[in-house]
């Protein structure tokens, strides 16, 4: 168990910077619990992060006497849980990043159903800021969700299944439940996309 404490928030579009603001780095369930509790008893609120890939200062910690605390999971990676891989669901860490994903399935021939655009976002990041792909027949990342475990302000651990009806709320928080730490998704069998480039007027893009 560990945490690492450093200072600093900014996001990617830089309108958020806050290179004083206390941030702490978590790598296991218990230091998450431990860096809640430790904010906590020092009067400061937690605001979970990610890779900051949102434009908006919803996680970036406030000012004040007592400034509130980013805590990040980037060292809760790679796949949690596998016994259920047969029915494509896979426990993966809150801090895997999205570009990990492909190769962290690949062994059990899974894939996302759907994904953005921009793959540097943490999973828990993407899913609680309702991050989407393209296709009317697709629901953003967070539909492919089953399940999530998270510690709440407080440092107790709730792990949210399927059926439960705070699911859908804890899977697009932002934040606000508490601290994600696994997240369970329902996988598709992996696939192939094929890639169409065709020219047409202006006249025919328009009409369609």
């Amino acid at each position: 168990m560990n945490t690492t404490r450093t200072t600093g928030f900014r996001n990617w579009s830089r309108t958020v910077d806050l290179p004083d603001a206390p941030r702490t780095v978590a790598d296991s369930t218990e230091a998450v619990q431990a860096a809640v509790r430790h904010a906590v008893s020092s009067g400061r609120p937690v605001h979970p992060v990610g890779n900051g890939h949102s434009f908006t200062g919803v996680a970036a910690p406030r000012g004040g006497a007592r400034p509130g605390t980013s805590l990040a999971v980037d060292g809760l990676t790679g796949v949690v849980d596998d016994s259920r891989a047969a029915e494509g669901l896979l426990t993966l860490g809150a801090g895997t990043p999205l570009h990990a994903l492909p190769a962290l399935l690949a062994p059990y021939g899974l894939a996302l159903e759907n994904m953005g655009d921009i793959d540097r976002q943490t999973l828990a990041g993407a899913l609680s800021s309702g991050t989407h792909g393209t296709g009317a027949a697709f629901g953003c990342l967070a539909t492919q969700v089953r399940g999530v475990t998270l510690v709440d302000g407080t440092g107790q651990v709730h792990r949210i299944g399927a059926g439960d009806p705070r699911l859908k709320g804890a899977a697009v928080s932002l934040g606000a439940l508490g601290v994600i730490v696994d997240i369970t998704l329902q996988l598709v069998p992996a696939y192939c996309l094929d890639l169409q480039v065709e020219n047409e007027s202006a006249p025919e893009v328009f009409a369609t």
